[in-house]
């Protein structure tokens, strides 16, 4: 792949999306724990803009955050595709929209988006 597609294929946030479904809860080893239900999306190497639905997991445990995502795209999904922060991706967090420093995913061929991101 090209390092400008790379480049452009961005995943991001939209932090006023997240549905009224937030659930907060700390753990017994002092994580902090979050799921929600948030609009995100994804933009491919074209500039095409897919909508997405995901159902997101943050885990805050001392000076580590770790979000796990699994998405269904609104309507039509993008091409299968693997993503990963060695070949130039990035993720921002669905939460506060802070990029991620480490991020994986991949768009499975039956339209999921499924993945995780460091913070």
């Amino acid at each position: 792949m090209k390092k400008s597609l790379l480049v452009l294929v961005i995943v991001t946030t939209c932090a006023l999306g997240l549905s009224a479904g937030v659930q907060t809860a700390s753990g017994d080893n002092g994580a902090t724990v979050t799921r929600a239900t948030v609009q995100s999306f994804f933009v491919d190497e074209n500039g095409i803009f897919y909508p997405a639905t995901c159902d997101e997991t943050q885990v805050i445990n001392g000076n580590q955050r770790k979000e796990t995502f699994h998405c269904t795209f609104d309507a039509a999904a993008p091409a299968p595709f693997v993503c990963d922060t060695s070949i130039g991706c990035v993720w921002f967090s669905d939460f506060d929209g802070a990029e991620a420093t480490s991020t994986h995913f991949v768009i499975t061929r039956s339209g999921l988006m499924v993945g995780w991101a460091l913070y």
